[in-house]
């Protein structure tokens, strides 16, 4: 039987044009597709970020035939922006890297994947990560969205040298301590100040706050999740006490009102601080190249309140929040074998220590972690200090709250660094933002 040359030829362009169809709909395989990628911008490390992205990049392409589009935000209110427009666009990123305090925001939009034991499984297996940082994973163990990625416990450094000539020995346990020692290291005239600030940061003043509070007995959100409570007379104690150390006991440098974090670790990095309060092991890079590299040594921050002997009964022994970075799927995504298969790259023992190394966050890989510590005594007691971190309530409404006081501390900086300042000024503002919470909880 003779075949139809035309035919064939038919037969035959049919077939192209339905493998051109299905290549691009992403059918013929992921050599077409683009995986959308949202990570934090690192102001610090900016070129060493961009490698990193590049090296991810070629290997991710490598392994899967994908592209990756990178994108950043920077600041808490640009996280949150990002997470929620997209959400409401349904488009966006695939991939979303959130502070672990952002985690219960995200999962409060109901646009992110819950993680099933075989997309668990598809990013490493549940074994692989950090314990304490799967509790901000998601409201419930049977209702996670967010992949652990990177762990950031927060502690104290201080000057070893600056120690030694002030007389000191050994890091202050109380904040009565803490402000003795402070003020014996500070020198004006030779710009050496015992501790700094940074109340511009969009970060770092809610977590100060937060953490005195606790100590105290106090919280901002009831723990029934239903109440504000950010006006407390613990949380403005809170606040005054912090603005006390510019104010009262003179022991920063009064430029240090208008800093962000990376000025404050700028000026440790430069000699010129004593200690550092709510550091994580992201300065080490930094310090390391400074003129205080082998000067400095970091230690738990103080527990004991102000003006106290010891812990009120009330009060927690809050060192640091169960702090990092997590990785969340949007539900929208079409590409989601993709995106756990990027997840699993960078939370392997390999790329986690090559972070770690270049940008100084700890590993939430186990293996890597625990490598790590058994070769450093810091951290040692980083991974230490995390294994007793203390979360944040998990709520939807912790996100705008971060924001929220950020405004706070802005204004009270404003107006301290303008002669202006009023510790009554506290609590008026604290009930404004105080009330904007509450009609966001439920």
């Amino acid at each position: 039987m003779k075949t139809n040359p035309r035919r064939s030829c038919s037969w035959l362009f049919l077939l192209m044009l339905l493998s051109l169809l299905l290549g691009a709909c992403g059918g013929g395989g992921s050599t077409s597709q683009t995986l959308h990628v949202l990570i934090g911008y690192n102001t610090t490390f900016h070129s060493q970020q961009q490698q990193w992205m590049q090296q991810i990049s070629n290997e991710f392409q490598k392994s899967t035939g994908a592209n990756i589009a990178w994108d950043t935000f920077s600041g808490a209110s640009e996280e949150q922006t990002k997470i929620q427009s997209s959400i409401v666009t349904g488009s966006g990123p695939d991939v979303f890297s959130m502070g672990t305090t952002f985690v219960p925001t995200a999962q409060a939009t109901k646009g992110f994947t819950t993680l099933t034991d075989q997309d668990w499984q598809a990013v490493g297996g549940k074994d692989r990560f950090f314990k304490p940082q799967l509790l901000m994973s998601g409201i419930s163990p049977s209702e996670q969205i967010a992949v652990p990625w990177l762990m950031r416990p927060y502690a104290m450094v201080y000057n070893k040298e600056l120690f030694q000539k002030a007389g000191i020995t050994t890091p202050p346990t109380t904040w009565s301590e803490f402000i003795q020692d402070a003020q014996k290291m500070t020198n004006p005239s030779a710009g050496v100040y015992g501790t700094t600030m940074d109340p511009s940061d969009s970060y770092d003043p809610w977590k100060i706050w937060w953490t005195f509070a606790k100590q105290m007995g106090g919280n901002f959100i009831s723990q029934d999740l239903k109440t504000a409570q950010m006006n407390s007379p613990e949380a403005v104690n809170a606040v005054k006490f912090w603005f006390d150390w510019a104010n009262t006991y003179k022991i920063v440098d009064p430029n240090s009102l208008a800093w962000k974090a990376s000025n404050a670790v700028q000026a440790f990095a430069n000699g010129k601080v004593g200690m550092l309060i709510m550091v994580t092991p992201t300065v080490t890079p930094t310090l390391q190249k400074s003129t205080v590299a082998n000067k400095y040594a970091f230690a738990p921050m103080p527990t004991v309140p102000y003006g106290m002997q010891q812990m009120p009964a009330n009060g927690v022994p809050a060192e640091t929040i169960v702090s990092g970075d997590s990785l969340a799927v949007a539900d929208y995504s079409n590409v989601k074998d993709l995106a756990f298969k990027f997840i699993n790259l960078v939370t392997d023992k390999e790329h986690q220590l090559q972070w770690t190394k270049t940008f100084g966050d700890l590993p939430v890989n186990v293996e890597a972690a625990n490598e790590l510590a058994s070769k450093d005594t810091q951290t040692a007691a980083f991974v230490k200090a995390e294994q007793g971190g203390t979360p944040t309530p998990f709520t939807g409404a912790w996100a705008p709250l971060q924001i929220s006081l950020a405004g706070v501390s802005t204004k009270l900086a404003n107006e301290a660094a303008t002669n202006h300042y009023d510790p009554s000024h506290i609590k008026p503002l604290l009930d404004q933002a105080n009330q904007q919470i509450q009609g966001k909880l439920h």
